[in-house]
């Protein structure tokens, strides 16, 4: 049980939302950590320091639940909470992050919880998958997620967008690993009831969690943005080798990006569908909400309040998926945002139905597996 929340980075965008929801459902103190500081509250004050300082440790409340909201934070923190018997919650969509706050708190150990992937996407997408791979044994997982541009995002991830296009993602296979940038692979999502297609972009993202019962199953994620003009500009650009650019000049382009008008709506869309070991569709999830950031903060605030009153104590790393499922999350996402409407769509095939998406997308007709990247050893 705790009664305090540290949130890192919670002056942001999201750190907003989420002591909204804090004040308004729970009767935890809350404390912001920041480099500028703040104004203190009743409910809320304010800390000051350097997440990636050697005394950040020794500053933060004892036996208060820490959510990370910033990816600025050092692993090593995140595991000295947990080897203290801490919680720690990382809403990190970067898979190198979360793959290095995954090693970091398992090697450094105790009797602690890390909840990894608590957010819209990751999270929310992470239990629709694993929702999906569980029901259907599928071999294999196609992520779409599409961010509405009704509205201007923080700066961070606005930034983690332009970044995320020119990182190089991994591709495991039975003998080894390539590497291929964001671009390269692409393919449409159909992410609303109606048929029409969406262009989206292979990226890299976090993929732990889906996986069920120990098994290992292929999981892609493919990026998407509303306006779709959007999406095929991007494309284009990375077409032309442009990504790894607009990645060395995010924080140009992310102050370029809020100077201009917002476009699109405000909706967020997930789409998921498995597959099976020939490449055949065999379920598909939708969902339609509304704006990420409303959705990642409930989201985080969901998954406090489930520990918090849980009688089942899980020790080391986890993610979203050990503490809830996707039916839970969704209740506790409508009571906490009633104004939202929140969608789902489920649909268990033996084949591909009538209009379903195919396995491969191309490139140039080459199809994903094929395409000429370096070896790792």
């Amino acid at each position: 049980m705790f009664s305090s929340i540290v949130l890192l980075g919670g002056t942001g965008d999201v750190g907003r939302r989420v002591v909204n929801l804090l004040n308004e459902h729970t009767d935890c103190r809350i404390y912001l950590v920041s480099r500028k500081g703040g104004t203190d509250t009743e409910r809320v004050r304010h800390l000051k320091m350097d997440l990636g300082a050697n005394e950040a440790e020794d500053r933060l409340p004892k036996g208060a639940a820490v959510v990370n909201l910033t990816e600025t934070t050092s692993p090593t923190l995140a595991a000295a909470v947990v080897r203290k018997g801490g919680l720690f919650l990382d809403t990190s969509a970067s898979p190198e992050y979360v793959s290095a706050l995954e090693k970091t708190i398992s090697a450094a150990g105790g009797p602690g919880t890390g909840i990894l992937c608590v957010g819209t996407a990751p999270g929310l997408s992470t239990l629709l998958a694993a929702d999906l791979a569980a029901r259907t044994g599928a071999a294999s997982v196609d992520i779409g997620i599409e961010l509405g541009m009704g509205r201007h995002y923080g700066r961070a991830a606005t930034e983690w967008f332009f970044q995320t296009l020119g990182t190089p993602y991994r591709v495991t296979r039975a003998d080894h690993t390539n590497t291929q940038l964001p671009g390269r692979v692409r393919r449409t999502f159909q992410f609303g009831t109606s048929r029409k297609q969406q262009l989206a972009i292979r990226i890299g993202f976090p993929d732990q969690g889906i996986p069920v019962s120990g098994a290992t199953i292929d999981v892609r994620t493919f990026l998407a943005v509303d306006p779709p003009i959007v999406t095929r500009l991007v494309a284009w650009l990375l077409r032309l080798g442009l990504g790894p650019s607009l990645a060395r000049q995010a924080s140009t382009w992310t102050s370029i990006t809020l100077a201009m008008p917002a476009l699109g709506g405000s909706r967020s869309r997930i789409a998921v569908e498995g597959f099976s070991p020939d490449g055949s569709i065999i379920g598909m999830i939708r969902m339609t909400g509304g704006d990420q950031a409303d959705l990642t903060a409930a989201t985080v605030v969901a998954t406090l309040l489930q520990v918090r009153f849980s009688d089942a104590r899980h020790k080391g790393v986890t993610t979203i998926s050990d503490h809830m499922s996707i039916e839970t999350a969704l209740a506790s996402l409508r009571k906490l945002l009633p104004d939202m409407t929140i969608d789902t769509q489920t649909q268990i095939t033996t084949g591909v139905s009538d209009g379903a998406i195919g396995r491969t997308p191309v490139r140039d007709g080459v199809p994903d597996d094929a395409l000429p990247v370096s070896t790792r050893r």
